[in-house]
């Protein structure tokens, strides 16, 4: 009993000091490592929020990018508090979640009797954000024929609403966000390049959570504290708990973070969240699930296929012998019918990333065509530059 009894005291004494130092980063969060909600004491996240500050008092449009989950609504929501415009309206359209009709007469509105179930005018969101801004989100999504309606509403600041004839002119700050590669698209005919050129003025790349990890106490403690007001609770993190949260690979990112933190908080006995409160200690973890899974998917396409495929060959560049499949983890590549185990050829690297790295440069840093070159299904490329923490360069 007594042995208990030290070890409940020597876990609560280390909680209160991690407690204390979370407490402690939140006060030197404020303002320059925090803007609303966001925290951002990590090095990536402080080059986002001096282009946040940089950005917000102009009307300039942005454009944030980043993998799902990054918290590009909470960025906007941000650059709007921190403008002119901030005693305006914010309006937030989901580019994604409507069909092509019912988009344009969301954000343009129509008039009465403009096509069936259209019994009065209806204001669209580009006339109720005026004077304010307006954030479309997932604009990688829209269509090919929207796009040249989106362009004119953004070069002449004016529109007709759905089944109308008259001018609508607006003041109106938009800030767009996608999870796609627009330039890929671009190239691809996917997406017009001057509608591209008009919403890339300023762009704004938000880290995914597991290249800010530092952030990851602090955000994890925010949420707490917000499910603990919400439900009336004193919930705490021990020491093991934190270090669980920090160590994970976040594929789902703050978002994930935010469920997770939930999840175990209401799950928590004795309002104390221990590192065996998460699912991933058990196996039960949906998000760790999923990702072996799309691994597994990724992996299997590059061994079971039988069809030749052709070596890219750069121009100017002399074409080396095919490399071999790139091998995953701990996976090997399937054998090969070489009849014997031959030196890899001259110039060609033997390691993971490595040969990732000479296949990208081989192929001018696409994706796709790097993916030939190796052998490999183009997810199982992309889950190979995630985890060798390659970063696929623009140009």
């Amino acid at each position: 009993m007594g042995q208990a009894l030290r070890l409940h005291r020597s876990v609560s004494a280390a909680h209160d000091s991690m407690q204390d130092e979370v407490r402690r980063m939140g006060k030197v969060l404020k303002p320059s490592q925090q803007i609303d909600q966001v925290v951002g004491i990590s090095k990536p996240m402080q080059q986002v929020f001096n282009q946040v500050h940089q950005v917000a008092p102009a009307r300039t449009t942005v454009l944030l990018r980043g993998e799902s989950g990054t918290g590009k609504e909470v960025i906007a929501r941000a650059i709007h508090n921190l403008s002119p415009r901030k005693r305006e309206a914010f309006v937030r359209v989901n580019c994604a979640a409507l069909t092509e009709s019912l988009l344009e007469s969301e954000l343009f509105g129509h008039e009465k009797g403009s096509f069936t179930g259209a019994q009065g005018q209806r204001k669209g969101r580009f006339e109720m954000s005026h004077g304010g801004t307006l954030f479309l989100d997932e604009i990688g999504d829209i269509s090919a024929s929207f796009q040249a309606k989106l362009l004119r509403v953004l070069q002449e600041r004016e529109f007709e609403r759905v089944g109308g004839s008259t001018v609508v002119k607006v003041d109106v700050r938009l800030i767009l966000a996608t999870n796609r590669n627009l330039e890929r698209m671009v190239q691809a005919g996917e997406f017009r390049a001057d509608l591209y050129y008009r919403i890339n003025v300023v762009s704004i790349q938000l880290p995914p959570l597991r290249e800010r990890r530092d952030d990851i106490p602090a955000m994890a403690q925010l949420f707490l504290d917000r499910f603990n007001h919400e439900n009336a609770r004193s919930t705490r993190f021990s020491p093991g708990a934190m270090r669980v949260l920090t160590s994970c690979y976040w594929p789902g990112n703050v978002r994930e973070l935010e469920n997770c933190v939930e999840r175990t908080a209401t799950m928590a006995h004795e309002d104390i969240i221990t590192d065996l409160a998460f699912p991933c200690k058990e196996n039960r973890c949906l998000t760790q699930v999923l990702h072996h899974i799309e691994r597994e998917d990724a992996v299997r396409p590059a061994r079971l296929s039988e069809i030749p495929i052709e070596e890219v060959a750069m121009p100017h560049t002399p074409a080396a012998p095919a490399p071999q499949p790139v091998a995953l983890d701990d996976e090997p590549a399937e054998p090969t019918d070489t009849g014997s185990a031959a030196p890899p050829a001259d110039g060609k690297p033997e390691g993971e990333r490595e040969r990732l790295i000479w296949a990208m440069e081989r192929c001018g840093w696409v994706q796709a065509k790097a993916a030939r070159l190796l052998k490999i299904s183009p997810r199982q490329m992309g889950y190979a530059l995630q985890k060798n923490g390659i970063e696929v360069r623009k140009f």
